[in-house]
């Protein structure tokens, strides 16, 4: 929602305004009064304010004073200057630095929403300008590094989706073609210093692509950063090349790309330990290897890779992609799929959550494979537990059947032994959640209940409950059904009428004490909710 903060230091015009703006029902405003430029100021620290509408001649320090001051905190923000001044060269210089309109106080209330209207207007086109799309193309260009590593680790799922993965090649630049096969490779850095800074490894590894990128120059090259220490790169035939491909000399083309792949390797390592003074391992397959056939190729590479052969530093090997007999599809990297199920389960994705851990625990056809997943699982789960219950000593769940293995009979009953542990958590963070949003909500009604004469503005219950002002418009709505300005205009027009029943206050006196700055307002207020005055309504009861 948009915030408007409304400046002058004539109360009354400051109140009407409101009053007019409130009653506006189209515009949807979250409105702030100032009656001096100085309050202006501590508003406009506390929070973001999307327009102000501010007189120009005030004690103190000027509106167009005033303007700078929100520019340089607020550059977005709109300035709408509303004063009876008819000086031209006064309007000049307020529109020259930088407001967004000037209005006489005699043009009325139309002239005052259009030109609100116009700034509402400007503030949403410039949320959809090719500036915020650069930004986010910047953002984007510098989270590259991730969200190539999480593309890759994608493919590393047997039964990827080639149409998915070929949408996010062309969303992050990447200039394979899912039409042929690929030669990957992974490389590793050898004696990688233990204390070393996160930042310098990071550098090493980038160093490392870009010699390998410039080596690989000919064909078509693509790199990723795994990890710390292993990066992997995949490698094509380039665009001319291809046509020998479709030509069916396809055989005579990969036994050329492979030659080429091995002899520059060697290349690459050399210049490493020449350039970098880094020892670098090397290891790709003896043949090119299909999309779908790439998680196993990488699982077998990765194994050879950590198995080594002779000191296991500066190796370069070539290995069958296939090896250890084929058989089964190895199964995806046990933490990738850890890391999705504490996603989906942190998220609170219950059903999802649910079918993909029926699917991993599904997945191992081999007993070591499965004892890996079936502990990994369990510790995520008993992770889960003490995030829930710091300090728990496990005593309100069978420890004995989630970290033993052996007291299942089958698979099955393992699996139902996480799957009932599973929604517990799930039940267990909905119930956290809902006491938490409870806690705020009923914290928020207690401090309007006992504060209906003081500051009940968003900004300021926001900083009550620690919450960001927006967020806590949204949070209220989707927990109660209805807005917050709407409760605190029922509460006060509930204690109104308690008022106007059981004592003998004047209506200004009551209006003060529920919150109203003026007797007019709090009537016009009472007799749009009612159909009655405050007095006609005292005098019926």
């Amino acid at each position: 929602m948009i915030r408007l903060l409304i400046v002058d230091d004539e109360p009354y015009t400051v109140d009407g305004l409101y009053e007019m703006l409130e009653n506006t029902a189209d515009l949807e405003l979250e409105l702030y009064r100032a009656y001096a430029p100085e309050e202006a100021v501590e508003w406009l620290t506390r929070t973001k304010m999307d327009i102000v509408l501010s007189d120009i001649r005030m004690p103190g320090m000027t509106g167009l004073e005033l303007q700078k001051w929100v520019v340089s905190q607020w550059p977005r923000c709109k300035i709408i200057f509303l004063t009876g001044i008819r000086e031209l060269q006064t309007a000049q210089e307020a529109i020259r630095t930088g407001s967004v309109d000037y209005i006489l106080k005699t043009e009325g209330d139309e002239a005052i929403l259009r030109s609100i209207r116009k700034a509402m207007e400007d503030l949403r086109e410039e949320t959809r300008s090719d500036q915020f799309m650069l930004q986010a193309k910047e953002q984007m260009h510098k989270a590259l590094p991730l969200l190539h590593r999480e593309w890759f680790t994608s493919l590393l799922d047997p039964h990827f989706s080639g149409s998915m993965v070929q949408a996010r090649m062309q969303e992050l630049d990447i200039p394979l073609s899912l039409d042929l096969e690929l030669i990957p490779v992974i490389g590793r850095i050898d004696r990688s210093e233990e204390n070393a800074d996160s930042r310098d490894q990071m550098l090493l590894l980038y160093a490392i692509q870009n010699i390998a990128a410039e080596f690989f120059e000919t064909a078509v090259f693509f790199s990723v950063n795994l990890d710390a220490n292993h990066l992997v790169l995949l490698i094509q035939p380039s665009g001319h090349e291809t046509h020998e491909v479709k030509a069916c000399h396809s055989a005579a083309l990969w036994r050329k790309t492979g030659s080429f792949v091995q002899g520059t390797l060697e290349s690459v390592q050399e210049t490493c330990l020449r350039l970098l003074e880094q020892p670098v391992s090397f290891i790709s397959p003896a043949y090119p290897v299909t999309w779908t056939g790439l998680s196993r190729a990488y699982a077998n590479m990765r194994h050879k890779l950590v198995l080594g052969i002779g000191t296991g530093v500066g190796m370069l090997m070539s290995v069958d992609p296939l090896d250890e007999g084929g058989g089964s599809d190895p199964l995806p990297p046990v933490r990738m799929m850890m890391d999705k199920l504490e996603r989906l389960m942190n998220e609170g994705l219950e059903e999802p959550f649910i079918e993909y851990l029926k699917e991993v625990l599904g997945r191992p056809t081999k007993f070591a494979d499965y004892v890996q997943v079936y502990y990994s699982v369990a510790a995520l789960l008993l992770a889960q537990l003490e995030w829930l219950n710091p300090g728990t000593d496990g005593s309100d769940i069978d420890l004995e059947g989630l970290f033993n293995l052996s007291t299942h009979s089958t698979s099955e009953q393992a699996a139902q032994t996480f799957l009932t542990l599973s929604l517990l958590i799930l039940s267990r963070r909905r119930e956290l959640q809902d006491e938490r949003t409870s806690q705020v909500i009923n914290k928020l009604h207690q401090h309007i209940c006992h504060h209906l004469d003081g500051d009940l503005s968003l900004t300021k219950l926001a900083e009550i409950v620690y919450l960001n002002p927006t967020y806590l418009s949204v949070l209220y709505k989707q927990s109660t059904g209805n807005n917050l300005s709407e409760y605190i205009a029922r509460i006060r027009l509930e204690k109104a009428k308690e008022l106007l029943e059981t004592t003998p206050l004047k209506i200004h006196e009551i209006a003060e004490k529920v919150g109203f700055e003026t007797a007019g307002y709090f009537t016009r207020f009472f007799k749009k909710r009612l159909n009655l005055t405050p007095q006609e309504f005292r005098a019926k009861t």
